[in-house]
């Protein structure tokens, strides 16, 4: 009986294996993206890249385990969730500066990026000294939060 139910257990998974999420974005216009548009510096685009982008752009890079259901479907509600929340690729668009102003507080905070995700992305962590430049940067350049009259 146990290994009947362990077969079923393995087809099921084998099975949800054809189904994945829609990976889809339109097409990226560089020149709409927030690094170029706010002319950053290497250093910010580096660290911003790196920390921020595979959740809130559309220059999502994923992992070997991107692929794997049921992981891939969670895995892919957080980058929309981060997306539709601010995303850097579309600048151009109110929407996603409509919380820009957050950025630098969220990052002082340690609220980004997500320890889960720095953890398992090396190049998502950041030393205090980049956290504090990255800051500075986000508080000097990013479109204040508009006050209601």
């Amino acid at each position: 009986m146990k290994k009947r139910i362990l077969l079923i257990l393995l087809a099921i998974g084998v099975v949800a294996q054809f189904f994945q999420p829609d990976r889809s974005v339109p097409p990226i216009v560089p020149a709409n993206d927030m690094l170029v548009m706010t002319q950053a510096p290497d250093d910010i685009k580096t660290l911003v890249q790196g920390a921020c982008y595979d959740c809130h752009s559309d220059n999502s890079t994923y992992p070997w385990y991107a692929s794997i259901t049921p992981v891939n479907f969670w895995l892919q509600d957080h980058i929309n969730e981060g997306r539709g929340h601010m995303n850097f690729s579309r600048w151009n668009d109110p929407a996603s500066q409509e919380h820009a102003h957050e950025c630098g507080e969220v990052l002082q905070a340690g609220e980004m990026p997500p320890s889960n995700y720095a953890f398992i992305h090396g190049h998502a962590k950041l030393d205090a000294a980049q956290r504090s430049r990255l800051v500075a940067w986000f508080n000097a350049n990013m479109p204040k939060k508009k006050k209601s009259d």
